[in-house]
């Protein structure tokens, strides 16, 4: 394959998922980090000396690295309170954006957002990162070939265990409110959702949900005094998707020995196929024997190469040099998530059953 030229990438938060992004842009031939943003001088020194980004390129403030004109494209890795803003002000610049999810913290925010981009429409993606696995895109071929049949309903989980009580995690953006909008509801229910529509093609319309909050107080991790937890850490909400399919989800961060465990299983007329993250190169088909006897189980290795590359597909729409791959979530995919995660949180407030298309932002 051809290397194009090459662009400067400015990332914007410098934190965990951060380096992340950092590495993979780093195998990225033709792309190349040329500014930093980040709100602790510390990691700016550590990162920017780590990657050879000069003084003057290491930027305090979010509108000065987008300002940057050498910068081409941006990369944001912040908490959600700061979404809307970095959304905004790079469809104003006109600067090419790869953002992480949700959306935003609020719908209404998502909505000023979606009413921004369709004047000023930006190459973006959002990362639903678990789109790009081999598995979940071999179950997305799988089931758009109607191997599967018809689903006739589906059960998703992301289960994590960081937030346990014998974890003792203090409290973190993750649980403030103010900060993070939802709990494990927005973190990793929003994955749920797209997955769903994702694998099926099909949306939901209906939805009913439970959300709680097991540790309700945190400690302080300066003074060491308790902080109430206002969002949940664990989620459940049934939905009913357009095709006639039904969804059981359920998400937590208190399910012990799970480190970061999301799977989906699909129940079609022709067969069950279930993907998970404890195994991306694997999906596992069960279908009846052509004797009619029972059931045979397969267990398929997927390549590697079957999965996606968003960094790569990032540099690309920097330059411009081809069609958008429609793999990966666009901005419309987040405004949807955003929109089914307010859904739910008013079917747990009104314990009732909620039609989609009825949420409408405040």
């Amino acid at each position: 394959m051809a290397i194009g030229r090459e662009v400067g990438i400015g990332v914007i938060g410098l934190g965990g998922m951060a380096r992340y992004h950092i590495e993979q842009l780093g195998e990225v031939a033709g792309a190349r980090i040329t500014a930093l943003c980040d709100v602790s001088p510390q990691a700016l020194a550590e990162v920017g000396a780590k990657l050879g980004v000069p003084e003057e390129k290491r930027y305090a403030s979010i509108d000065a690295l987008i300002g940057d004109e050498e910068v081409e494209g941006i990369v944001s890795v912040t908490p959600n309170d700061s979404h809307a803003a970095i959304l905004k002000a790079c469809i104003k610049a006109g600067k090419p954006l790869f953002a992480e999810k949700p959306l935003t913290r609020t719908l209404e925010e998502a909505s000023e957002v979606l009413e921004l981009y369709r004047r000023n429409p930006i190459p973006l993606l959002i990362n639903f990162s678990y789109r790009n696995g081999p598995a979940f895109q071999y179950a997305r071929e799988f089931i758009g070939e109607g191997r599967l049949g018809r689903i006739n309903h589906l059960f998703v989980q992301y289960m994590q265990d960081w937030g346990s009580t014998v974890k003792n995690t203090p409290f973190l953006w993750r649980f403030d409110e103010a900060v993070t909008g939802t709990g494990t509801l927005g973190d990793l229910g929003s994955h749920m959702m797209d997955i769903a529509e994702y694998l099926t093609g099909s949306r939901m319309t209906e939805l009913q949900a439970m959300l709680q909050t097991i540790v309700q107080e945190r400690q302080d991790p300066k003074t060491g005094k308790p902080i109430p937890v206002k969002v949940d850490d664990f989620a459940c909400f049934n939905a009913r998707f357009e095709d006639g399919a039904v969804g059981v989800f359920q998400t937590s961060r208190n399910a012990l020995g799970c480190g970061n465990q999301h799977e989906v299983t699909l129940y079609g007329e022709a067969g069950t196929l279930h993907v998970s993250t404890l195994n991306d190169g694997q999906v596992v088909w069960t279908y009846p024997k052509e004797d009619g006897s029972g059931t045979e189980t397969e267990t398929i290795e997927v390549p590697r190469q079957k999965g996606l590359n968003p960094w790569r597909e990032f540099a690309e729409r920097i330059r411009g040099e081809q069609a958008a791959n429609p793999e990966f979530a666009t901005l419309e995919d987040g405004y949807r998530n955003q929109l089914l995660l307010e859904a739910v949180v008013q079917a747990h407030q009104s314990r009732s059953i909620i039609a989609v298309e009825s949420v409408k932002s405040e």
